[in-house]
């Protein structure tokens, strides 16, 4: 059964070379996908209970609600306490890693990875799941 993915990023660029990116797992049947380029409509979506996600992926630095702030709301909100939520970013840093293992992320892949990269990284991480059973 497909996993229902999210992308959560202010840039429209990066989520057109995600959504490229993960075109084959969309293809393969292996996710389906859907993005949030504002972290304002996302976080009240969430708060009113209108998202439904498997795995989210989501950017840190945003200009409104930042990714830490995203997860943290999500693990605080009954719906999304045992989803993945993995940190797709830039930061590389120990303390930018600390902060979003305290914020509840799951897991961490940086954005300056290549295209095939973190196609792979992301498909490693949703076949990974599925052999959960999650």
């Amino acid at each position: 059964m497909a996993k229902k993915v999210i992308f959560l990023d202010d840039s429209k660029s990066i989520l057109k070379t995600i959504s490229y990116t993960v075109a084959d797992l969309v293809n393969e049947g292996l996710i389906t996908m859907q993005y949030y380029d504002d972290s304002r409509v996302f976080a009240s979506d969430m708060r009113e209970g209108l998202v439904d996600f498997d795995i989210l992926f989501s950017d840190i630095n945003m200009p409104d609600i930042s990714g830490y702030d995203i997860c943290s709301l999500a693990r605080s909100l009954d719906a999304y306490k045992g989803k993945m939520i993995i940190a797709l970013t830039t930061e590389i840093t120990d303390s930018s890693k600390k902060l979003g293992k305290e914020a509840g992320f799951n897991g961490w892949i940086t954005k300056i990875s290549s295209p095939e990269v973190m196609k792979t990284t992301i498909a490693n991480t949703i076949r990974a799941i599925n052999a959960k059973g999650k």
